[in-house]
């Protein structure tokens, strides 16, 4: 009876180890053979002394695959753990700072953005002094007291009056001008004492050509009340050639710098928003960067939970492997 039930708890038990998903990895294939072979024996033929000896080396061979599988497993788990733990710091280490000039970022644009309304205001403001409406009104007047001028002396002064005019209107927008430009410089300055930000000098506008055509015009004034045939001419006339020779070029003046002052009020902000949207997407790229480790990280945890669930089958193959041991001793 003591013979019976031994012989039956190894079958079962060489039945369940070689049911096992593992074991066609652990055993070589034609001791897995034999191992079938011996199995279906053992069902049928009660196991001579070759038979258990078989078994015997079937089991020693099955237990060392297992021995060696198992210090695999563990190296591998030991080795993944390793990998997570340095990915997670590392991770976390660039995530840090990326959060630090994410917020940097953020500060910067903010800041810009204030800039930008402050110069765009003043700007405004700039743009104003160069309205065609005051251009207009001061040729009107000097026009008019050119028709009203009872002497060649008030005529003469009335005409270099328009120039001095002129000549303060544009004073008037150097000043303000200034202030904008001081502006700009101190935007500039300030964002380039940031990290990552390298700025050029700012294209500001340059005002010696326009006062170098206002002179001129001035000496044209000049030369144009030197000629006596103007003097000789009816007024009508004479305002109309002051208008070609003189007013005419004094409007494009103004028109021409207003033009050029609306361009690089325009043009100042464009570095600053360049480099902005550089380290916006610099900073994006390091997100992404980030993102793939920590993807890394979870497919380093998913093989380690396989590894795990590994083990776990090894030791179902270790308690098979054992109990066909005792069976065979008892038989």
């Amino acid at each position: 009876m003591k013979y019976r039930s031994a012989m039956f708890t190894l079958i079962t038990a060489l039945e369940a180890c070689l049911a096992l998903p593992d074991t066609p990895e652990l055993l070589d294939p034609q001791l897995l053979l034999r191992a079938h072979e011996l199995l279906d024996t053992l069902k049928n033929t009660p196991p001579d002394a070759n038979a258990l000896a078989q078994i015997g080396l079937i089991t020693e061979a099955c237990s060392a695959a297992v021995q060696r599988r198992h210090a695999e497993l563990h190296h591998e788990l030991d080795t993944l753990a390793d990998l997570i733990g340095k990915n997670r710091e590392v991770a976390d280490r660039l995530e840090q700072s990326l959060q630090a000039d994410q917020y940097q970022s953020q500060e910067a644009w903010k800041s810009f953005n204030i800039a930008r309304k402050l110069i765009a205001r003043q700007g405004g403001l700039l743009l104003n002094h160069l309205d065609s409406e005051h251009v207009e009104k001061l040729v009107a007047k000097n026009l008019k007291e050119i028709l009203r001028s009872p002497t060649t002396g008030s005529l003469t002064q009335t005409m270099h009056s328009l120039i001095s005019e002129a000549s303060t209107l544009l004073e008037g927008y150097e000043r303000q001008n200034r202030q904008v430009m001081g502006m700009v410089e101190a935007v500039y300055t300030r964002f380039n004492q940031l990290p990552g930000f390298k700025l050029a000098p700012p294209q500001l506008s340059g005002l010696e050509n326009y006062r170098h055509d206002l002179q001129q015009l001035g000496e044209k004034t000049a030369e144009f009340c030197r000629r006596p045939v103007n003097l000789m001419t009816d007024k009508t006339s004479l305002a109309k050639k002051f208008g070609m020779e003189v007013v005419a070029p004094l409007r494009d003046l103004f028109l021409q710098l207003k033009a050029e002052t609306d361009w690089w009020l325009r043009e100042l902000s464009i570095p600053v928003q360049k480099q902005i949207q550089a380290q916006k997407i610099a900073l994006e790229k390091r997100e992404e960067d980030i993102n793939m480790i920590r993807d890394q990280i979870t497919i380093l945890e998913a093989r380690m939970e396989e590894t795990e669930v590994a083990l776990g089958r090894l030791h179902q193959q270790e308690a098979a492997i054992e109990r066909i041991s005792c069976a065979s001793r008892v038989v």
